[in-house]
This record gives structure tokens, C-alpha cells and sequence, in this order.
């Protein structure tokens, strides 16, 4: 039976609670562990729907900004209705969150991170961007588009939260795993917190995209792979290609 299951990796997925593995369930063994979660910030939602009449478009950088948005979702589509905003997504789960309210995306990066994001909006020339986002986003969308002349409006929606008890779990087994998936910097950071040898891991981290892996490596692990597209789907593929090459061990 052993041997059955070790022709798939033991793959230690951290990502925030209720998030789905989607296809690395297929290729790989996969624990989940939230190492963070996402907090309501108090009357975001309010102030977000004041100021829906003063921007021609509003970005969605996270399926989780949909989800605590969907009171307002009746309102945005009067919005589009009348083609007085249009909304961007970063990338595909995030546009599946704002199709099932009911919206039009209007717009994908060929590039799924906020620099392309940002740089492909620039050239649509809005006048004002709202960005409804984590309370500690990366800024290099909101800067970009500032840079390219763009009105930004950015109200913080959530906040990350560590939730320390089960990254320390996260950090006493994930030796026991052959790949480690990290999907944000903010759960980097937690679980580094928690693991005492970053610079030899056990393990080979694996990171959603070059911003979680550039903060892998300043919180001192060995330079992470990531896959082109910074999707699950992305993840799922790298690790099937990294397995295939290594080969799964041998029965005695």
C-alpha cells in the first residue's frame, strides 16, 4: 500500500481556511494546514460602496475581496449595467469569484500578479482605480498605476491573521513532506516563525509566484521554484515535473 501511494509526492499545502487544493489533489498527496486567515476589516464594505460612484474601475486582486463584498454585488452590476465601472481580476479563481455574483470581468492580465495588472490597466487609461484589497498588499500595483498617471483609491478589506497554534504544527511535520506550498508571503512569514532551519529544509518549497518566493528567500530558504502562471493549476504542474524528474522511490 505504501508503495502505491509514494508514486504521488506528500505535498504540505498552506493557504488560508476553506481553500480548495484543485488539481494538486490529483497529482500528489496533500495535506492542508491554514497557517493564516483572513479578517473583515469593520465598515470597509460601507466605505467601499460610498465611493463606487468616483472610480471608472475596480480591481480584485484575491477571490476573497468578492466573497466579502457580495452585498454590493447588485450594486456594481447596476454599475456595469449602465457602463459607468468596469472590473478587473488578477487571475482566474478570482475572476470565478466575481462571475458567481453575478459580474462581467472585463479585464485579465495576460500575467496573472498585480505588476501586470497594473501596467495593462494603465494602458486602458482609466481615471481612477479601487482597489479593495488585504489591509497588507504588496504596493507595487497601486504604485505602478500612480506612476502611470492613474487615480488610486485603495480601502483595506481584510487582514491577515496568524493563527500561530497550527503553524507550529505546520513547521513539526513538514519534514515529513516532500514539498512544502506557500501561497502568500503573509503565510511565509508565519511558518517561518514556527521552523528552525530555513536554510536546509527537509523539504523543497514550493511558492504560488516570485513575490512569495522572494520573501522565502529573505526569510532564508534556498531559492523556491514557482510556476509561470501563479495559479494552483500553475503549482499542481511544477510539482508533477519536479516528482516525474526525481521518481517516486523504488519497492524493497
Amino acid at each position: 500500500m505504501e508503495a502505491e501511494l509514494r508514486r504521488k509526492p506528500y505535498v504540505l499545502l498552506l493557504r488560508p481556511p476553506g481553500s480548495e487544493p484543485g488539481r494538486l489533489a490529483e497529482v500528489a498527496i496533500v495535506a492542508h494546514i491554514p497557517v493564516v486567515d483572513l479578517e473583515p476589516l469593520p465598515g470597509a464594505a460601507e466605505k467601499i460602496r460610498s465611493l463606487l460612484g468616483s472610480c471608472d474601475w475596480v480591481a480584485f486582486t484575491s477571490p476573497r475581496a468578492p466573497f466579502l463584498l457580495e452585498s454590493l454585488a447588485g450594486e456594481l452590476q447596476r454599475l456595469q449595467r449602465e457602463g459607468s465601472i468596469r472590473v478587473a481580476a488578477v487571475g482566474p479563481r478570482t475572476k470565478r469569484a466575481l462571475e458567481a455574483l453575478g459580474l462581467r470581468v472585463d479585464h485579465v492580465p495576460r500575467e496573472y500578479r498585480g505588476a501586470a495588472l497594473a501596467r495593462e490597466l494603465a494602458g486602458r487609461r482609466p481615471g481612477c482605480v479601487l482597489l479593495p484589497r488585504s489591509e497588507r498588499a504588496v504596493p507595487e500595483l497601486a504604485e505602478l498605476l500612480k506612476r502611470s498617471g492613474v487615480r488610486v483609491v485603495e480601502v483595506p478589506l481584510y487582514r491577515p491573521v496568524a493563527l500561530d497554534p497550527l503553524a507550529g504544527a505546520a513547521a513539526s511535520v513538514a519534514d515529513r513532506f516532500d514539498y512544502v506550498v506557500f501561497t502568500s508571503p503573509s503565510v511565509a512569514e508565519v511558518f517561518a516563525r514556527h521552523y528552525p532551519r530555513p536554510r536546509s529544509p527537509g523539504f523543497t518549497p514550493i511558492a504560488i509566484g516570485p513575490t512569495t518566493a522572494r520573501r522565502l528567500i529573505e526569510l532564508g530558504f534556498p531559492a523556491p521554484p514557482y510556476p509561470e502562471e501563479y495559479t494552483m493549476e500553475g503549482v499542481a504542474r511544477i510539482i508533477e515535473e519536479l516528482w516525474s524528474r526525481r521518481g517516486p522511490p523504488q519497492p524493497g
